[in-house]
């Protein structure tokens, strides 16, 4: 079984992750992690360095290789379902879940982390709110294709193991 953890950053998709697969007994990657791993720089500066097409297109390459797998949970990037196909290679894969936050939430979780965060880097208090507002509305038809949508501020692992459980049925 494959799981995959999608929503915007700051969502809780790696800190959820590695709870959740540890709760399945089976293995977790976060996708990002990966990558940075087989590039040997940040994200963040991979992007500045190669551009988000190119950085997107390595994102890809990387999912792919990951969908063949079983019996791990994969914390995708925020962008991740957005592009190529990516969000139908995850679909026809496994189970996707979506850990649905709101703007402000988003934007409390990630106010001290915008310089580490090159798409939010400069942008502060209601700008970005209204940013992280902005790209949601964009995303969220990616998001909301997700097999299983939960709250990402109150869900635990044992309510979206029994959702897991149900959809695998």
């Amino acid at each position: 079984m494959l799981i995959f953890l999608v929503g915007y950053m700051g969502s809780g998709k790696t800190t959820f992750g590695a709870e959740l697969a540890k709760s399945l007994g089976i293995q977790w990657i976060d996708l990002d992690g990966l990558i940075e791993q087989q590039a040997g720089i940040s994200v963040a500066r991979l992007i500045v360095e190669v551009g988000e097409v190119a950085f997107r297109e390595l994102e890809r390459e990387t999912l792919l290789g990951l969908s063949h797998g079983a019996n791990t949970v994969i914390s995708t990037g925020g962008g991740t379902p957005c592009f190529y196909q990516n969000m139908e290679v995850m679909k026809s894969s496994g189970i996707v879940i979506y850990l649905r936050c709101s703007a402000a939430q988003l934007a409390f979780r990630l106010k001290d982390e915008t310089v580490n965060r090159p798409l939010l880097r400069g942008l502060s208090g209601p700008e970005l709110e209204n940013h992280i507002a902005n790209q949601l509305s964009q995303r969220e038809e990616f998001y909301s294709q997700a097999d299983i949508i939960v709250d990402g501020t109150q869900t635990t692992t044992s309510e979206v193991i029994a959702r897991i459980r149900r959809q695998s049925k």
